[in-house]
């Protein structure tokens, strides 16, 4: 899917330009935030071509690609916007590696949006505040209203004085590298206005996801390779266990609870997004003994950027059951492109009426996969 022209803030880039989360209104409309701080809705959807015509002699390319009017509707300031998510006032919660965790309402209205910054500091056990250094990813509970968000790293990310691109891919790969678990979930109650820590401990802490009855919390841990869960309620409340391993680097995760697989009925499912494998060169880390690989990745760090481990270009998202009390966390089926050849660094994923809506820093468009 891709747009049909626009312009980014400044350039002539296209308004739909490295879609990291892909977000629906109430309404049903599709909003992308690009590269640029720009809210972008994506409507008017039709085949880039008739069915039976042919784009360099395969009949399927031309067919299965979808054009959409891509319209700017709010400018998010001056930041990079990472995950966001609507609530039912139609308000935009979304995270901001500049503000922390920021909002934007009536965008309906003739007049400019407001952003408004509602969380960029957290107070700690001790009444020291610490700063929102790279909030990530949002969700909001069903039931109470409460916004769940990830803050990855205490590593802030930075960006190109020249080309004006954010480079959020070293700050992750900084804290991989300084062997860093600095990663947290934290939970803003609109009510109160108030921010709250609900887990630490995270290497990496990326995608976020709250459950129909907002029981507990998922959240990724990227470099543990690890889904991990909070408890909201019950006997294990307040308390959070690793539930599942997927093989390779994760990052966003989205659940729907009112589907069921069609592999594995017994439960929910959720989506994880896998953006790459391990590289060789991180494999080597965890194969040599401790005290070595704490050199090597000292090592990394003095490094020039651009000799900082590549990812390796892939693209995945693992089908999952989150896991009760009748049947553990485990992963249903896996949806690759293992060459990236299509789509690659899928950071985020999206479930929407029966499709999966994939983002990614690599390219400039939404890619999407038809779960029937």
């Amino acid at each position: 899917m891709d747009d049909n022209g626009g312009s980014g803030r400044g350039t002539n880039q296209p308004l739909l330009t490295n879609p990291e989360t892909i977000m629906f209104d109430g309404k049903g409309t599709m909003y992308i935030m690009n590269e640029n701080a720009k809210l972008v809705s994506l409507t008017d959807f039709k085949p880039q071509a008739e069915k039976g015509a042919t784009d360099n002699g395969n009949d399927t390319t031309a067919t299965n690609i979808m054009t959409a009017k891509a319209t700017e509707v709010a400018d998010l300031g001056m930041g990079r916007q990472l995950g966001g998510k609507f609530d039912e006032k139609g308000c935009l919660y979304y995270a901001d590696v500049m503000l922390g965790l920021a909002r934007v309402c009536n965008l309906q209205s003739t007049k400019p949006s407001i952003v408004e910054v509602v969380a960029s500091r957290v107070k700690l056990s001790d009444g020291t505040l610490s700063p929102i250094a790279f909030a990530d990813d949002v969700d909001i509970g069903p039931k109470t209203g409460h916004v769940y968000f990830s803050d990855a790293s205490d590593i802030r990310t930075d960006q190109d004085v020249v080309t004006g691109e954010w480079d959020v891919l070293y700050a992750a790969k900084m804290e991989f590298m300084r062997g860093g678990r600095t990663g947290r979930l934290l939970r803003y109650r609109p009510e109160t206005g108030k921010v709250d820590i609900l887990a630490t401990g995270a290497a990496m802490a990326n995608g976020v996801a709250v459950d129909k009855g907002e029981n507990y919390v998922l959240y990724t841990s990227t470099f543990e390779s690890a889904v991990m869960k909070h408890y909201l309620k019950g006997e294990k409340a307040g308390t959070t266990e690793r539930v599942l391993q997927i093989s390779g680097f994760l990052d966003g995760i989205d659940c729907s609870f009112q589907r069921k697989s069609s592999i594995d009925g017994d439960g929910p499912v959720c989506y994880v997004a896998v953006p790459s494998t391990i590289p060789s060169s991180v494999r080597a880390i965890f194969a040599v003994p401790a005290w070595l690989g704490k050199s090597l990745r000292l090592f990394l760090m003095m490094v020039p950027r651009t000799w900082a481990p590549a990812a390796a270009h892939y693209g995945g998202v693992a089908e999952i059951h989150p896991g009760d009390e009748n049947t553990p966390a485990n992963i249903i089926r896996m949806f690759q492109d293992p060459t990236g050849t299509d789509v690659s660094m899928i950071t985020g994923v999206t479930e929407y009426g029966g499709n999966l809506y994939l983002g990614s820093l690599d390219h400039n468009y939404v890619g999407v996969v038809s779960l029937d």
